[in-house]
């Protein structure tokens, strides 16, 4: 590997350093600004090479925590996990290839005054791309890093994935004024554009997009159970017990929030349970909000949001996790899965998402990974005054994935103005306000119960109403531009 290749794949290690825990985001704005050097003058092979060299490195910080689950959860050997990692890795890896040729065409074809926004433009497509393309995996998206940092300003107006626009931006002026530093000119005016957004972006953040209307005591439950421990008897019995003294605590009116499928047992095949709860918490006029599994008579399962009490609907599971919940193009992996040995659930998706209504206002509901998919979220939070967000990040013990999961979370407050309640099996629970700060969480592997009064907000930001709108037809016109300019070249060119 010649000293470029390695320098690309080191920016890719360097760059992931800016997502949760380390938050280290000026680290990766600077990551890129090196590898735009590194891609000076290359070919397009090597523009994908280099690239792709980058995205490996990003993704084997960012998701080998992924071997925790399959290793240790999954029953595969040391080496098999590790194979399914790098494979999954590898493959992963080859949008940032796409990401890097794409760029190199619109660098060559571009109008030298928006040679600038080529690599932010490509960088936005492919994460596009990949948030969609094959069931999508929006995981890791670039913007998300900004969360609840001096210049998340732009995140109510744009989203984490238009963030993903303006750190690559950032990237690219840091990149020009070195690039030319020799001139007079260039870099005094990068300079003021840079200061001026990152100044802009500070200032946003103190628009008021949502305003306070009504508050609401909250208690989230963490129970702490192993996987072994959930699906046993005795973890059931202990579960139960649980969510019966959480109800007899209560306050009037109390939102009580367990995690994703606490509750491990179908309402058909605990009915007596069921009832009883549903009973008690109606009598105190609270609300029970719980992870339920949902068995089909046909031997699916749905991973279902119920509500107790005050209100009784649910929300069934929409985005299954992909080699979680489901196989994707089962038809061409099934055998091979058989073969390793790992064994999946017959999960099947709901119908629709819609808003659990509680009297006055409403909540956004989400189960695990979907909280990552910030176009399904917005159309429920929208039209909420808080969201909720549920998990079992079990699967992945103390490793980053969990901290990241939050991250997340907290872009899709951000982006709404609107608090949001997170409770997980095991970690991480958290309150987070609707500027996206943790008020208040647990740790890894922590019983405890969250407590809190909470503002409900009611309002949209510009991002709840028109979403990714600005951003595709930014794109689309600057691709406009440029189709324009090669078709106006080829006539003159005749």
């Amino acid at each position: 590997m010649n000293k470029k290749r390695f320098l690309a794949l080191l920016c890719g290690l360097v760059f992931s350093l800016g997502f949760a825990p380390l938050d280290l985001w000026f680290l990766s704005i600077l990551s890129i600004s090196v590898l735009l050097n590194v891609l000076n003058e290359h070919s397009k092979k090597e523009s994908f090479l280099i690239g792709y060299l980058f995205g490996f490195g990003m993704w084997l910080t960012g998701i080998s925590w992924l071997y925790v689950s399959i290793h240790y959860h999954g029953n595969i050997s040391i080496i098999g996990s590790a194979f399914l990692i790098l494979i999954f890795i590898s493959i992963l890896s080859l949008y940032s290839g796409f990401l890097f040729l794409l760029h190199s065409y619109l660098k060559l074809s571009n109008f030298a005054s928006l040679r600038l926004l080529s690599l932010p433009v490509a960088w936005v497509v492919i994460e596009l791309l990949r948030s969609y393309l094959f069931t999508g995996f929006p995981w890791l998206i670039s913007g998300t890093m900004l969360a609840d940092t001096l210049v998340d300003g732009f995140t109510p107006i744009v989203g984490a994935q238009g963030n993903s626009f303006y750190l690559v931006l950032m990237s690219s002026c840091i990149y020009e004024m070195f690039a030319k530093r020799d001139q007079k000119r260039s870099p005094l005016l990068l300079s003021f554009f840079l200061i001026f957004t990152v100044a802009s972006s500070y200032f946003l953040k103190s628009i008021e997009w949502t305003n306070a209307e009504d508050e609401i005591f909250v208690s989230l439950h963490q129970p702490n159970l192993t996987l072994e421990e959930k699906w046993s008897q005795p973890g059931i019995i202990h579960t139960q017990g649980m969510i019966y003294r959480a109800i007899e605590m209560a306050k009037e009116g109390e939102l009580i929030v367990f995690p994703e499928t606490a509750l491990i047992l179908s309402e058909k095949d605990n009915k007596s349970y069921i009832e009883n709860i549903r009973l008690k918490a109606s009598q105190k006029n609270i609300t029970l909000i719980s992870g339920i599994v949902e068995r089909e008579e046909d031997y699916t399962m749905k991973n279902r949001l119920q509500a107790f009490g005050e209100i009784n609907t649910y929300y069934d599971k929409l985005k299954l996790v992909p080699f979680g919940e489901f196989i994707p193009f089962q038809q061409y992996l099934g055998s091979f899965l058989d073969i390793i040995g790992l064994n999946l659930t017959n999960t099947i998706p709901g119908d629709s998402i819609r808003p659990i209504n509680k009297g006055k206002y409403n909540i956004s509901p989400s189960i695990c990974y979907e909280i990552a998919f910030d176009e399904l979220i917005r159309k429920t939070a929208k039209d909420s005054q808080l969201l909720l967000t549920v998990s079992n990040d079990t699967w992945f013990g103390e490793s980053l994935g969990p901290i990241q999961h939050l991250e997340i979370a907290q872009n899709r407050a951000l982006e709404h103005k609107k608090p949001l309640i997170r409770a997980t099996n095991s970690g991480i629970s958290a309150i987070i306000s609707q500027n996206g700060e943790i008020i208040e969480r647990q740790g890894y592997f922590e019983e405890k119960v969250l407590k809190n009064s909470i503002m409900l907000y009611s309002g949209n930001t510009f991002y709840s109403n028109y979403g990714r709108l600005p951003i595709l037809m930014f794109i689309a016109i600057y691709l406009s531009l440029i189709l324009l300019k090669v078709i106006f070249l080829r006539k003159f060119d005749k």
